[in-house]
């Protein structure tokens, strides 16, 4: 028996996957980054992004062509981008300037037009400010989930750890064929990730790996996505570079918001990409069009990366992305109309009367869809639309907008953490200070503040039929949005600090030169302090552990207990590979695959099952006296049983057919036992022994 599986695993044990994860996210799409002409934060930035959309479309495409994915595959479709890459760009080099040259680098706009330091005093305060967030993140998650083996136990946990088995034990891994027969379309990037870390560490749970590319994507990906948008909005400054990334993991309970709700990882994923994507639409809209055809064509590409990366994360993300970029994409569209209108009047009047045409053919189908939908009839079905558990108001439109105000999310219970006071009165402060400038840059963030104000006090404050309309991309689901909080937040702060820096610091310094310093330690100790002494972040730490505890002695809820995850953890050895194990998915066996590394009879807690599964699972208590019982089992070969006590939703009516599933004495031998969880071995039957 492998030691390993008689114990949990260590984050020590862990390391290795993680630094498989990390490889796999930043070296590939590096390398594409600097083939392409991208440095500093604007490298380490579009690496991930890049590396994503490789590993998506590289997974898709192995599918198609009948290829096994897995490091191989993913290295070789890199090393094909890259050559595209270098091959444009010595095209491009031969006829002028590189084409793919960093168009709307970020930093182009410093807030001071001093002369440029020496190359490490300019990234110090972006690498400290990242380096604490890690750092940050790390402990707080070590913390709360004292073990990587530990698993969200919750009815989509099944599916997401499933995908991930499956794509190492079969080498596939389109987002066209994710898991089926449960579910063939799903963005799965994320999973790719963690699959990429289990296969280079040979034992690893398809748990751990996921909580390892969890680890890296919050710890990294995210504060260096959220510097690189407030480099694209306020230019490099030493301070905001320092505090981006800071403000990424202290406001609203930082990244482990969705991580409570705990089966979000595509939608985290997505989320972690989203400040790059709106970082180059904002450059774009602000610069980068005004740069010429080919600059502004290949702006448009990088945002069509981004786009996509954030798309193979999960498209459903996208819409809180085109949330917070629609009071850019406005501004946009009347600075075109304006140089349009200086140039050719008679184009101007064109797309006017275009754009009104198009705007009210859209509305009109809209009004259409919505009348069919929601209000044709006298039952008026949108009452029977977002019902579930996430889409229950927790509260009043006032108290659900004071607490969008102050940036105070719920944990998975529904009950609110505390306001994080340091962070509230900075965003407090930094609307005054916009509004009161109210500036074109100013003004867009508030607006984008105020839209995603808008859809999550819809989702927490009412059930009314207009909320269930206006935020049905988001299933009415306030944490979905409230993720982004820190986004919209930690821009709309930087830009504030940085203003009266720009307006008075030079001033102030000219005038007393001590006061640099003591803002450096002001802001170095708000930091500090920000990610050390947090209670909000405490008490989401406390959710997320409750989120990922196992069990105690033998209740049934959450799935597994430590010995039953354990037992699964064996079952690779128990169990020759090929054989399929019966269990009752509800009672925490849907995990076999992902944690023992052997198939489930039952691969998920629902689906449509055909005759055998169903008849299987009301009456293997007869199988001594059931000859279809037996014909079911000799026709499907069936050897094992596994036995891990009742349902973590027993009054569930999907979970009704298995009532009749459990262990008979005569037709079954125990095998191996672990705390409550036995493991049988079918002899009834004619089975052999």
């Amino acid at each position: 028996m492998n030691a390993s599986a008689m114990q949990l695993a260590t984050w020590w044990q862990a390391l290795p996957v993680i630094v498989a994860v990390l490889a796999a996210l930043y070296l590939p799409g590096g390398a594409v980054a600097v083939a392409s002409g991208r440095r500093g934060v604007d490298l380490v930035a579009l690496a991930p992004v890049v590396s994503i959309v490789i590993m998506g479309m590289s997974g898709i495409v192995a599918y198609a062509i009948g290829l096994p994915w897995g490091w191989p595959c993913y290295l070789i479709a890199t090393a094909a981008v890259c050559v595209v890459v270098v091959g444009v760009r010595i095209v491009g080099t031969r006829f002028g300037r590189s084409p793919l040259r960093a168009a709307g680098a970020s930093g182009d706009a410093p807030l001071e037009p001093v002369r440029r330091p020496v190359w490490w005093r300019r990234v110090t305060p972006a690498f400290a400010g990242v380096a604490l967030a890690a750092v940050s993140t790390t402990v707080r998650l070590i913390h709360a989930v004292p073990s990587p083996d530990q698993i969200t136990q919750n009815y989509d946990s099944v599916f997401h750890d499933n995908i991930v088995a499956r794509i190492i034990v079969t080498g596939q891994a389109s987002s066209l064929h994710a898991l089926p027969p449960i579910r063939d379309v799903y963005p799965i990037a994320f999973q790719q990730f963690a699959a990429l870390g289990a296969l280079a560490v040979r034992g690893t749970t398809a748990a751990a790996a996921i909580t390892g590319a969890w680890l890296v994507f919050a710890a990294l990906l995210w504060p260096t996505a959220v510097l690189f948008l407030v480099r694209c909005i306020c230019g490099a400054h030493a301070i905001t570079d320092f505090l981006a990334p800071v403000l990424a993991v202290v406001c609203a309970a930082g990244p482990f918001l969705l991580l409570d709700w705990g089966t979000l990882y595509s939608m985290f994923a997505g989320n972690v990409v989203l400040p790059v994507s709106l970082g180059l639409v904002w450059t774009w809209c602000a610069s980068g069009w005004k740069r010429g055809v080919r600059d502004a064509g290949l702006g448009l590409v990088w945002i069509a990366v981004a786009v996509l990366a954030v798309s193979l994360c999960h498209f459903r993300v996208m819409m809180t992305g085109l949330l917070l970029a629609l009071p850019v994409l406005v501004v946009w569209v009347f600075d075109v109309l304006r140089a349009v209108r200086r140039s050719s009047k008679a184009l101007f009047h064109a797309l006017i009367v275009g754009g009104a045409l198009v705007i009210a053919a859209v509305l009109a189908l809209g009004v259409r869809v919505f009348v069919l939908m929601y209000l044709r009839g006298v039952d008026r079905p949108i009452a029977a639309h977002l019902n579930g558990g996430p889409a229950q108001p927790t509260e009043h439109i006032p108290s659900a907008i004071m607490r969008f105000l102050l940036g105070r999310p719920i944990d998975s219970s529904n009950t609110p953490l505390a306001v994080f006071w340091p962070v509230a009165v900075l965003i407090v402060g930094a609307l005054i200070v916009a509004l009161v400038v109210h500036s074109r840059e100013s003004l867009m963030l508030v607006a984008s503040f105020v839209l995603l104000g808008v859809i999550f006090v819809s989702s927490a404050g009412t059930h009314a039929d207009w909320a269930k309309v206006l935020t049905a991309l988001w299933y009415k689901d306030q944490r979905r949005p409230f993720a982004a909080w820190p986004i919209v937040a930690a821009a709309l702060i930087c830009w504030a600090v940085g203003h009266l820096v720009t307006t008075y610091g030079a001033r102030c310094v000219a005038r007393r030169p001590w006061t640099r310093s003591i803002v450096a330690v002001l802001v170095v100790a708000f930091a500090l302090m920000a990610c050390a002494i947090n209670p909000q972040l405490d008490g989401m730490g406390r959710a997320v552990g409750r989120t990922y505890g196992f069990a105690a002695g033998d209740a049934d809820s959450p799935m597994l207990s430590r010995d039953e995850y354990l037992m699964l953890k064996r079952m690779s050895a128990l169990v020759p590979e090929g054989d399929r194990v019966v269990s009752d998915p509800w009672n925490g066996s849907g995990f076999l695959l992902a944690v023992g590394w052997r198939t489930p009879f039952y691969p998920h807690l629902s689906m449509m099952w055909d005759h055998d599964h169903d008849y299987l699972a009301r009456n293997l208590h007869a199988i001594d006296t059931d000859p279809e019982v037996c014909a079911i089992i000799q026709r499907n070969d069936l050897r094992w049983y596994l036995d891990m006590g009742g349902s973590f939703a027993p009054h569930d009516p999907q979970h009704v057919m298995f009532d009749g599933m459990r262990p008979v004495p005569g037709a079954m031998e125990p095998v191996a036992r672990q705390g409550r969880a036995v493991l049988y071995r079918i002899v009834a039957c004619g089975m052999p022994r």
